[in-house]
């Protein structure tokens, strides 16, 4: 029995150093662009900046109408960001100008992704935008699943328009603590993206959609966010919808009502 106990142990260890050391292939999923993005990317051009560690990262940009509203994508944790250009149909048809913004790692960019790069690189974004003389306060800030933490990281340095945050989590450790609840994944994990610390000192205006049967990131985790959240703000449950099949659609329709 003891021996048996020890070998438990033992494995036990060895795959909490496992899950130490691969954590972030564990999170994230990035894939390469395709050929096929790159000759259907229209009507979205490269947007390109040099981050501060000297990488160049191309993210996507449609320019509409500059009398309204530019939103900034930060889209989940696998794929990458030209996926997301067919879910920007409304918005683009409305007029508006959007980007969706490229993680370093995803859709042929250099560098690996980590939670403290991804802040930095939506800063310098961010950054390049407002160079192209875009108001501050003409911007929206959109965030799926891991890039809700991206999102409001931004929008807890920037006075925005809003924060649009569909799949909403409170942290990563807490979330992950969930899935691996025999694993102290609170003490192993780098990237922590802690949306309820910022939510808190977020003054812009706060939409929330949430799937009611999302089984990744269940729904009371989106609704701690909208509770933390001090200022105007909606939570919009999502009916019969889990985490991968939500109608980016809808969710945009009901933005565009609330401009």
């Amino acid at each position: 029995m003891l021996k048996i106990i020890y070998i438990l142990v033992i494995l036990y260890i060895a795959l909490l150093t496992l899950m130490f050391v691969f954590q972030r292939k564990l999170l994230y999923f990035p894939t390469p662009l395709s050929e096929y993005q790159m000759g259907n990317s229209a009507p979205f051009t490269i947007l390109e900046i040099t981050t501060n560690d000297g990488l160049s990262l191309r993210s996507w940009q449609s320019k509409g109408d500059p009398e309204k509203k530019t939103f900034i994508f930060f889209h989940g944790n696998a794929g990458n960001a030209a996926d997301r250009m067919p879910a920007m149909e409304v918005l683009l048809k409305a007029g508006h100008s959007v980007v969706l913004a490229e993680y370093r790692g995803y859709g042929g960019n250099p560098g690996k992704p980590s939670e403290d790069k991804l802040n930095m690189d939506a800063r310098r974004l961010m950054g390049e935008i407002i160079k192209q003389g875009v108001n501050v306060r003409d911007i929206i800030l959109m965030g799926r699943s891991l890039g809700t933490g991206v999102a409001t990281f931004l929008a807890a340095e920037y006075d925005v328009a809003a924060l649009v945050l569909i799949s909403a989590y409170s942290s990563l450790p807490e979330v992950a603590s969930e899935h691996y609840p025999f694993f102290p994944v609170s003490l192993l994990m780098r990237d922590r993206f802690n949306n309820l610390d910022r939510i808190a000192n977020i003054t812009a205006p706060l939409l929330i959609f949430h799937g009611e049967m999302d089984q990744i990131i269940p729904l009371p985790y989106g609704l701690k966010v909208y509770d933390a959240a001090q200022g105007e703000k909606e939570f919009i449950r999502l009916p019969g919808l889990g985490h991968n099949n939500l109608d980016m659609n809808q969710i945009n329709h009901h933005i565009l009502k609330q401009l």
